[in-house]
């Protein structure tokens, strides 16, 4: 009998203990960073919801121009200032935009989360052009000239004040 010796064929691959220890490190991996992601997008919703605050804003200081009042979110729609969706109440990332009030004088724009789990903050911009903000646990509106200024940008009407009175009769 002439058998010739083979070494064993090598097989390629990894072990089951090689893939379990790539599992757990992209296990732990992820849950470090899914966190991280999860408060990215809830800041990133808040920011788009800043910048969507200042662009009503400022058109409504655009319609108050051509009509002599201030318009609700269906009016600024209607004339093709907003989107469709700020005056439908359709949720736009994550925050459904309502207007509580549109007068000659003064409006109030509210946006506020759809969800706890969307945001931090719910917002709302009045017509001096201040963006207010409430953090709480669970999404509610923000009335006319409620909430803490948000002193973001210059032109967010949240910004550094002027001394205050030295407290001396006058």
């Amino acid at each position: 009998m002439n058998h010739q010796y083979r070494p064993r064929r090598q097989q390629a691959g990894f072990s089951l203990i090689e893939l379990l220890i790539v599992v757990a490190i992209i296990s732990i991996l992820a849950a470090v960073a899914v966190p991280k992601l999860l408060d990215n997008i809830r800041l990133g919703r808040e920011t788009a919801t800043l910048e969507s605050l200042r662009t009503i804003h400022n058109n409504q200081a655009h319609y108050s121009a051509l009509k002599g009042k201030f318009g609700s979110l269906k009016e600024l729609s209607d004339a093709g200032l907003v989107d469709a969706n700020y005056g439908s109440g359709t949720a736009v990332s994550g925050y459904v935009y309502q207007s509580t009030e549109a007068t000659p004088d003064q409006y109030c724009v509210q946006a506020t989360r759809q969800s706890p789990s969307t945001a931090y903050k719910d917002f709302n911009i009045i017509e001096d052009g201040t963006i207010r903000f409430v953090e709480s646990k669970s999404p509610s509106p923000i009335p006319h000239g409620e909430g803490t200024p948000f002193g973001g940008a210059p032109g967010s009407g949240g910004g550094v004040k002027g001394p205050e009175p030295s407290g001396q009769p006058q």
